[in-house]
């Protein structure tokens, strides 16, 4: 629902991305510019971690602002959602409220510790899984003594590759991800696995550019791009023929 303000209609950007969200979502967008506000406020506070998705979404709604000539600001930006747009490039593309969070949100920056354990566990690919399974890797992070920039990366990494399986691999509700992070050294390897569709993102080549991606309403890739942009190697295999298996890893900045 949107709410009046001194300065137009806010409306609340959904964390969910499922059918009926982003449908609602419109909906009440064409609602308010019908009433031609003098601005739309998105109020981005739901959004901890954002997709690739989201950015489609918001891209869209800034397309619609923009057509009917009412100006759109992103307001409640948290650092995750900034940190995505600064890894596409797509920052300046959108107007952000000057106050904004800062990576205090992220895990706590730490010195060199001893070799973390391996954390390795399984969840539903549903939202309430999602949401556990990031908190259990949130945790892990914090115990591992990372650079709070770097294990914030990992975590929108993660949120992008599992909402991905979520959403396209056509796994029910029953089926699991497995998923086993590791610190090695002044490394850290993502490995997930999952018995959904066949999906290689390493089998894309060509150069991807979100910024003509956005404006031309190409909605595959950006995901990808993304997630090329914060790890430093991505690898792909197909176990038994059944099994999808993403392996990534990360260096580790200490002094970053």
């Amino acid at each position: 629902m949107s709410v009046r303000t001194e300065k137009g209609r806010r409306i609340l950007v959904p964390a969910d991305l499922d059918e009926g969200a982003q449908e609602g979502f419109f909906a009440e967008l064409e609602i308010v510019l019908e009433d031609l506000p003098p601005e739309v406020l998105l109020d981005c506070a739901l959004l901890d971690h954002a997709t690739s998705g989201h950015i489609n979404m918001l891209w869209e709604a800034q397309t619609k602002c923009g057509e009917a000539g009412i100006p759109m600001r992103l307001q409640a930006v948290r650092y995750g959602l900034e940190r995505v747009l600064r890894i596409l490039d797509l920052y300046d593309l959108f107007t952000l409220e000057p106050k904004r969070f800062d990576a205090s949100g992220a895990a706590d920056s730490g010195s060199d510790t001893a070799e973390a354990p391996v954390l390795d566990i399984e969840f539903k690919a549903t939202m309430n899984g999602i949401s556990d399974a990031l908190s259990t890797f949130h945790d892990f992070l914090v115990r591992s003594g990372l650079p709070g920039s770097c294990a914030f990366d990992l975590e929108i990494v993660f949120y992008e590759v599992v909402t991905n399986i979520r959403r396209h691999s056509g796994l029910d509700e029953a089926d699991r991800v497995e998923f086993t992070a590791t610190v090695e050294g002044n490394s850290v390897l993502l490995r997930f696995a999952d018995a959904g569709e066949p999906f290689d993102p390493t089998r894309r080549s060509q150069v991807f550019d979100p910024r003509v991606a956005i404006r031309t309403k190409q909605t595959n890739g950006i995901g990808l791009t993304m997630i090329q942009r914060l790890v430093d190697t991505i690898s792909y295999k197909r176990v038994d023929g059944r099994l999808n298996m993403v392996t990534l890893t990360k260096q580790i900045n200490r002094r970053g």
